[in-house]
C-alpha cells in the first residue's frame, strides 16, 4: 500500500526522496514561490519518475535524472550538504 508523505522543501535528502519513490510512495513537497505556497507532487510509475508542478509535468527515466531535478529545484537537500551537516553535528574527537 502506498503512502503520501508531505514534507517541506529540504526536509529530506535527494536519496531519501528517491527511496520513498522506489518504495511506491508519493512525496508532496510544499514550496513557497513569490509568497505563495504550492505543492509539488513526486511519484514513480512503471519505472518513470514524475514531478508534477503547478505549471508543468516533468518526467525522468533514471534515478540520476530525478536526483538532479530534486537538487536543481531545491526540493531536497543535496547529498553533499547532508554529509556536511552530519559532520558538523558530530562531536570532535578528544586529543
Amino acid at each position: 500500500m502506498s503512502e503520501t508523505i508531505r514534507v517541506g522543501r529540504n526536509d529530506l535528502t535527494s536519496t531519501e526522496v528517491l527511496r520513498e519513490l522506489k518504495d511506491g510512495n508519493r512525496v508532496i513537497v510544499e514550496v513557497s514561490v513569490l509568497g505563495k505556497t504550492m505543492n509539488m507532487a513526486l511519484r514513480r510509475h512503471a519505472g518513470t519518475y514524475y514531478c508534477d508542478t503547478p505549471m508543468k509535468l516533468l518526467t525522468y527515466e533514471t534515478d540520476e535524472e530525478m536526483q538532479t531535478c530534486l537538487e536543481r529545484y531545491r526540493l531536497a537537500k543535496p547529498e553533499s550538504s547532508a554529509e556536511i551537516e552530519e559532520t558538523d553535528a558530530s562531536p570532535s574527537p578528544e586529543k
